[in-house]
């Protein structure tokens, strides 16, 4: 059987544009997603969470490890950015993390966005303490930061002056940020 010309020059043509302009084009677009894709965190992650733009690359959107946080501490982000849509975060004046014992999450992820670490390797945020608006600067007694912190003196404790002194061996996890009355803690994601 004969092969028609114009359905050969049709498949041609078409195979022209996928090679020279399709398939560019999809690159460049990737690209651009690429580039556009944070690399600083603006919400706190589980713990054991890869650098940012991997995690996003990484995470499957499960939901697993939602699911099997005992403290209910992370949350699905169902903000504005499409990006981050269904990825889990962790927001510190709502329910921080507990650090459980099982670190479930990390456990429970299957995609690698979550690592299993010590406990001591965690790094989810980094603490700043603003001592202008901390209640111990006005003479009260207050120290509920130390008292709920799940790592005690190894992250926070008192000073020999008696301020509050950020340790090494802070993980991040929000616990003294949801306890504090006036907001003198905040964590920042790392």
């Amino acid at each position: 059987m004969p092969k028609d010309d114009r359905q050969l020059d049709r498949r041609g043509f078409f195979q022209e544009l996928l090679t020279h302009w399709v398939r560019p084009a999809a690159k460049q677009a990737e690209q651009r997603v690429e580039s556009y894709l944070p690399e600083e965190r603006r919400f706190l992650r589980p713990p054991g969470a890869i650098p940012e733009r991997e995690f996003l690359h990484t995470c499957f959107h499960s939901g697993n490890c939602v699911d099997s946080c005992p403290a209910n501490a992370i949350q699905t982000y169902l903000g504005e950015d499409e990006d981050l849509i269904g990825t889990p975060i962790i927001d510190p004046d709502k329910q921080p993390c507990v650090v459980c014992e099982s670190l479930a999450c990390m456990q429970a992820c299957p995609s690698g966005a979550l690592r299993s670490l010590e406990l001591r390797e965690i790094q989810m945020g980094e603490v700043l303490w603003q001592e202008d608006q901390c209640i111990r600067t006005s003479g009260e007694e207050c120290t509920l930061c130390i008292d709920r912190c799940p790592l005690r003196t190894e992250a926070i404790r008192l000073g020999d002056d008696g301020r509050i002194c950020l340790l090494q061996g802070c993980i991040g996890c929000g616990v003294c940020q949801y306890h504090c009355p006036t907001g003198a803690l905040r964590v920042q994601p790392i």
